[in-house]
């Protein structure tokens, strides 16, 4: 699975709520978006101790192996969250379909018993929710927004195609 790199401005407070209105706006916003989504899926991949490590747990993952049955759904609204900072880049109706469709995924895989940590962990639903908002971004007149490269999270594991250093 290829996802955003974590090299990025951290933002943890929004700028604002509304539709940026200029590039240096746009940068903020999104890296605030960024910085949800990492926080939400891969909070260890921020980590200096933990960041190579091959898999990355985020507080989503925890939070719905914690608390039976309404753990997803928090994790669900917090998703929702990340999602509706998307809109304010005029996400395309087709890509926000596909942005819930994610959500519903970990939601429903969530409350599978014994499986669904295994999900929570492994399908990363706002870093891909991250991805189709970098997709549209870099298609529309926010391609000027400074969007780090991607990288392997799981290449240890699967063919050893890592960037990694040993």
């Amino acid at each position: 699975m290829s996802t955003p790199s974590t090299n990025f401005n951290i933002v943890f407070v929004p700028p604002f709520i509304r539709r940026p209105k200029n590039p240096v706006e746009g940068q903020r916003l999104y890296d605030h978006i960024r910085t949800i989504a990492f926080m939400l899926d891969a909070v260890t991949a921020l980590s200096p101790a933990l960041k190579n490590s091959p898999v990355h747990v985020g507080i989503e993952p925890i939070i719905a192996a914690s608390i039976p049955l309404a753990g997803p759904l928090i994790g669900a609204v917090l998703s929702f969250y990340v999602v509706l900072l998307c809109l304010l880049f005029d996400v395309p109706k087709d890509t926000l379909a596909y942005m819930l469709f994610n959500i519903a995924i970990d939601v429903f895989a969530g409350w599978i018993p014994l499986i669904g940590p295994v999900v929570d962990v492994t399908f990363k639903c706002n870093l891909a929710n991250l991805s189709l908002l970098e997709s549209h971004l870099k298609r529309s007149r926010w391609a000027v927004l400074v969007i780090p490269s991607p990288q392997r999270w799981f290449g240890d594991l699967f063919g050893g195609r890592s960037k990694r250093k040993a």
